[in-house]
């Protein structure tokens, strides 16, 4: 990958830090658990601590790989999990995705999270793309990345399946930031 990738980040109003699998009855119990908070996921929604258990060691595994990295979001006087964000290198590009509880909606979190891994992964000379997409049908999660500082690309036709919501391909809002 050719960088090094920091396991803590303190933003304002809160920390980016290493996923762990002891983090696993957190994020089971703000969000994986939560049909609402995982509409849009590309995963159906957890229905036992185990399998997010399952999905933290492969989170390990990723990272330690250097080219999946997965955060997961605190607040700077809590360091029970609230949301998670992830970075994924290939090549010459980072790719992100995110999810947090609802109780954490609105307040700016996702996109002072992805703002953050946007301008980690193109401060690296390697790296001139940064993007992620959302689900057409997510308007908040568009707003999210354009709060980031992504801009609007275009619309990815059947392009991500969504399986909370349908087993057919649906089509997705493609943002990015480039240098």
């Amino acid at each position: 990958m050719g960088f090094p990738v920091p396991e803590r980040i303190a933003l304002d109003g809160m920390v980016l830090r290493r996923a762990l699998v002891s983090d696993a009855t957190a994020l089971f119990e703000a969000y994986a658990r939560d049909p609402e908070a995982t509409r849009y996921l590309a995963i159906r929604t957890v229905t036992a601590v185990e399998q997010t258990q399952e999905f933290l060691v492969r989170c390990q595994r990723d990272w330690d790989s250097g080219h999946t990295f997965v955060f997961v979001m605190t607040l700077p006087e809590d360091d029970r999990p609230f949301g998670a964000i992830d970075m994924r290198i290939e090549e010459f590009q980072a790719s992100f995705g995110y999810a947090l509880a609802r109780s954490h909606w609105g307040r700016g979190h996702a996109s002072t999270a992805l703002a953050a891994l946007v301008e980690l992964a193109l401060a690296q000379p390697g790296i001139w793309r940064a993007w992620a997409f959302c689900d057409a049908g997510n308007a908040a999660s568009a707003r999210v990345m354009e709060k980031a500082g992504m801009h609007f690309e275009g619309r990815l036709r059947r392009w991500h399946v969504a399986p909370n919501l349908s087993d057919e391909p649906r089509d997705c809002l493609a943002y990015a930031k480039v240098k």
